[in-house]
């Protein structure tokens, strides 16, 4: 059944045109509102989206650069996962991500252990993980003996004590050996 209007032609060109318009207009929103979200986003909420994909990253840290499947990405803290080790950087030291290939891992919603550089440092104390620090200045294999409340105490290879402010470990990058 047709509609009053299609026995009027110039009606139905109107409508035709109104139609066509409103999808035009519907694009240009949807195309608006995604600019929008993109310019929102904060680092860490672009990495979760390229986490919860399953993409292959790659992120850089002084001259550094890890490639692997992002397993957390909240607050400060990027985890970032290969074959052979697990890197975890803080935010304020990363120079840039890149998101290398699109979901060639299975998605995640994250690790939720920990929500923050600090913490994940705090885990490899409790547990005496190695970690590789490496910030301005020094490049250091240890185990974190303590923590207090401006800095890090890291035993390397050799036995020798290192104290490391947190300002200093805010600006590098933990690699935990597996």
């Amino acid at each position: 059944m047709s509609t009053w209007w299609s026995d009027h032609p110039d009606l139905e060109g109107v409508a035709r045109r109104s139609r066509r318009e409103l999808i035009e207009e519907e694009a240009v929103a949807e195309s608006d509102t995604e600019q929008l979200r993109k310019r929102r986003r904060t680092l860490v909420d672009l990495c979760f989206e390229w986490m919860s994909r399953g993409d292959q990253v790659t992120i850089g840290v002084g001259a550094h650069q890890f490639e692997g499947q992002l397993v957390a990405a909240v607050n400060d803290l990027l985890v970032l996962r290969s074959k052979d080790l697990e890197v975890a950087a803080s935010t304020s030291a990363i120079n840039f991500a890149r998101c290398d290939q699109r979901g060639a891992f299975d998605g995640t919603t994250g690790e939720r252990s920990v929500s923050s550089f600090r913490a994940y440092l705090g885990v490899a104390e409790v547990d005496q993980l190695p970690v590789r620090l490496v910030g301005r200045g020094f490049d250091l294999t240890g185990v974190i003996d303590a923590s207090t409340d401006d800095h890090w105490l890291v035993i390397d290879r050799n036995g020798v004590e290192w104290a490391l402010p947190h300002r200093a470990i805010g600006h590098c990058v933990t690699t935990i050996q597996e």
